[in-house]
């Protein structure tokens, strides 16, 4: 085992990633033994707005964590195969902007995500509490999807 997937399951057993978790906020899809390195899968809640099974499964890609930023695309756990755009979460705010199969089709248009920060260096300054540093934990990315996804005053109507 590499030191980023070494690195990456004690950050499962962290405060932050297990609170989340008791909040239903997200989940690990499977147990840390189902893992296939550098390709966990979390599931992450949404309101039902958004998408109708009140929540979204990512499959992460972590391959030099934490240096590297993590990209991630809707997964259909089901097929083990990349979510049909048409499935993905759709709506307003930054919804069907983070989830927008067209600019790219295999990652989130999100400043915390390592294919979209390429060529948009200027999100450092404008969303500096999601652009990718290394000190972060997959957490914050968890974080940033389950806030896209849950606008407030949408979270608890979500289950």
């Amino acid at each position: 085992m590499g030191p980023d997937e070494t690195l990456f399951r004690d950050h499962l057993e962290s405060d932050a990633f297990l609170a989340g978790a008791a909040r239903g906020k997200w989940r690990l899809h499977g147990g840390p033994e189902d893992i296939v390195w550098p390709n966990p899968i979390f599931w992450i809640q949404s309101a039902k707005k958004f998408s109708p099974d009140g929540g979204v499964f990512l499959r992460f890609d972590l391959q030099n964590y934490p240096q590297q930023a993590p990209t991630s695309c809707p997964w259909n756990v089901q097929f083990n195969t990349r979510l049909d755009s048409k499935e993905w979460p759709k709506g307003g705010g930054n919804v069907s902007r983070v989830f927008n199969s067209g600019w790219n089709g295999s990652a989130l248009y999100a400043p915390c995500d390592r294919i979209a920060m390429v060529r948009h260096e200027t999100w450092a300054t404008i969303h500096p509490v999601w652009w990718w540093k290394s000190s972060f934990t997959f957490v914050r990315y968890l974080e940033f999807v389950h806030n896209c996804l849950n606008p407030a005053g949408h979270a608890e109507k979500s289950t």
